[in-house]
């Protein structure tokens, strides 16, 4: 874990390289949370793991890592939109936003799970090793479903099976 850094978050935002809807607004409702791990046993936003964040609007001491900020929107028939926003406070002070997402869904955790996933493995190997390890896995995968479907067929097509 990287040593904390003394930054405005909402400065550094607002700061990044990009077009983005969100502005880390601190306004009742809001809120932002430095991302620390996934729990798969929940869908829903208990399942990113870490500790709120207060301090957003003003200098204070932050970690660099990965963020979650979450904004609310307009009421509508009972359910509200929120933007969702994931971002990597460097090391440098600087902001680098990974992704934005507008729903009014329970389980909108789960649609950012594999760039939090993919955020933690860069931290942890090379882009290239993570990448292998994908690649291995997806021939494994391929190769064990198209026995399975090899296996359907023979089924299928063996007229002893049909008779019972």
């Amino acid at each position: 874990m990287s040593s904390s850094i003394l930054v405005n978050l909402r400065e550094a935002f607002l700061s990044a390289p990009g077009f983005w809807e969100s502005y880390l607004s601190p306004k009742a409702g809001n809120w932002c949370k430095f991302v620390e791990a996934i729990d798969r046993s929940q869908t829903d936003g208990y399942s990113i793991e870490g500790p709120f964040v207060s301090q957003i609007d003003r200098p204070a001491m932050q970690v660099p890592g990965l963020y979650l900020y979450c904004q609310k929107g307009k009421r509508k028939r009972g359910s509200c939109d929120r933007l969702y926003t994931l971002f990597v406070l460097e090391p440098d002070g600087t902001v680098r936003v990974l992704n934005e997402w507008k729903t009014a869904s329970r389980d909108w955790a789960i649609a950012l799970w594999p760039e939090i996933e993919a955020y933690f493995v860069s931290q942890t190997q090379s882009v290239e090793q993570r990448r292998q390890q994908l690649l291995a896995e997806i021939e494994s995968l391929e190769f064990e479903l198209s026995q399975r479907r090899a296996e359907l067929l023979a089924l299928e097509n063996d007229p002893q099976l049909h008779n019972f």
